[in-house]
């Protein structure tokens, strides 16, 4: 038996056996999930530091605001790692505006325009191993683990899961990762990335279709007679059959 932590109508909570539920193998819930959306051309950019630039600018905020940051930016020429280094903070602040924090995002633009020129440019930084780029991201002033995540993936185009909100919520919800992992960043990307490092999933296409669903169906209160992953998610058969409300533990963030 397991325990989902969802509710009935009248609050009781409801334990199910779960071994009698269909399930897919994460690979394959991972590609199904890619098919059921549109995920070309989802992280448009110009050139490779735009990515880096845009994964700062998108902390705590709408891409909507972040294109309009990029576009001021681009259009003043500062889309190069020496001249943003170079800008004068408060310029750098009235452009980049509309994706708020301005003052703090800055700080974080400017460090990592340095770390890039310092490390020999961006080509120096592609030769580095995985985990070695990875291990000097995090040095840079304002990059986690996300946002380094995110940058490995789509601005040097590593095979890298990136375990965002939206991932731990629909791994748990299907069952693919277990909650006590989900609860940390790294354990759940280090038990993601493994099991799919040998297949032809691209994880660029795997982000997006994950945040794509988290934003549209796989919500705080899943729309789950949309889902096409209904008939093997055993978070969306309970719902169905019980009428359960959304895991509260599982709300996600932004």
């Amino acid at each position: 038996m397991k325990r989902l932590g969802c509710r009935n109508n009248d609050g009781k909570e409801l334990v199910f056996d779960t071994n009698s539920l269909p399930s897919l193998p994460l690979e394959a819930a991972c590609a199904r999930l890619i098919e059921s959306c549109a995920v070309e051309n989802w992280w448009p950019s110009q050139s490779r530091f735009e990515v880096l630039v845009g994964a700062i600018l998108v902390q705590n905020t709408r891409w909507t605001n972040v294109e309009k940051a990029i576009d001021r930016l681009r259009d003043h020429q500062y889309l190069d790692p020496v001249r943003l280094s170079r800008t004068q903070p408060a310029d750098l602040q009235i452009l980049i505006r509309s994706a708020g924090c301005q003052s703090v995002k800055a700080r974080r633009l400017q460090s990592l325009a340095n770390w890039v020129v310092d490390s020999g440019g961006l080509e120096a930084l592609d030769a580095l191993a995985t985990l070695q780029l990875r291990v000097e991201l995090l040095k840079v002033h304002g990059i986690g683990e996300e946002t380094a995540d995110a940058i490995l993936c789509f601005g040097f185009a590593r095979r890298v899961f990136i375990a965002d909100q939206y991932a731990r919520v629909w791994l748990t919800r299907m069952g693919l990762v277990a909650e006590s992992e989900t609860r940390n960043y790294s354990a759940c990307r280090d038990l993601v990335e493994p099991a799919l490092a040998a297949s032809t999933i691209c994880m660029q296409d795997l982000h997006a279709a994950i945040v794509i669903h988290g934003q549209s169906i796989c919500r705080r209160e899943p729309k789950c007679s949309k889902c096409i992953l209904t008939a093997i998610c055993p978070h969306g058969l309970v719902v169905g059959k019980h009428g359960a409300c959304p895991d509260q533990t599982l709300v996600r963030k932004r």
